[in-house]
């Protein structure tokens, strides 16, 4: 796409820098993170994550899909406590997978689950999950 720039690099800076500079995306994916299971590892989740005020701030619609219910939930809620209408997560089926993880875990039976909304929209509103 002519739109699109993939990078390797580490997140917490390209946030950060991009927020300095001002430059905002349109949409960001959280798309089958390792969410770190046990309890210990909470703060490596990407919602428990220092940058994550970084990521709400820089606005833009945000699409968190999983195939763990315990994760996606917990990302809502911290997204509450930064002050958003934050849409109920929803399960859904596909036929067209965004990623191989995506479709490994659709094929072999997985529920798989999407939160998706605005950032930047008005408080109290959101946009829906798409599925």
């Amino acid at each position: 796409m002519a739109n699109e720039l993939r990078l390797r690099a580490r997140l917490e800076d390209v946030w950060r820098l991009l927020l300095e500079s001002g430059d905002r995306p349109v949409r960001h994916y959280l798309l089958y993170p390792n969410p770190w299971p046990k309890p210990g590892h909470l703060k490596r989740r990407w919602h428990a994550h220092p940058v994550w005020p970084v990521v709400v701030a820089l606005g833009g619609t945000l699409t968190l899909r999983t195939n763990w219910a315990i994760y996606a939930e917990e990302c809502r809620r911290t997204l509450q406590l930064h002050g958003l209408a934050v849409p109920p997560v929803v399960s859904f089926g596909t036929d067209t997978a965004l990623t191989p993880f995506e479709r490994k875990y659709s094929r072999s039976g997985h529920d798989l689950f999407d939160l998706t909304l605005r950032l930047d929209s008005p408080r109290g509103r959101h946009e829906a999950n798409r599925t």
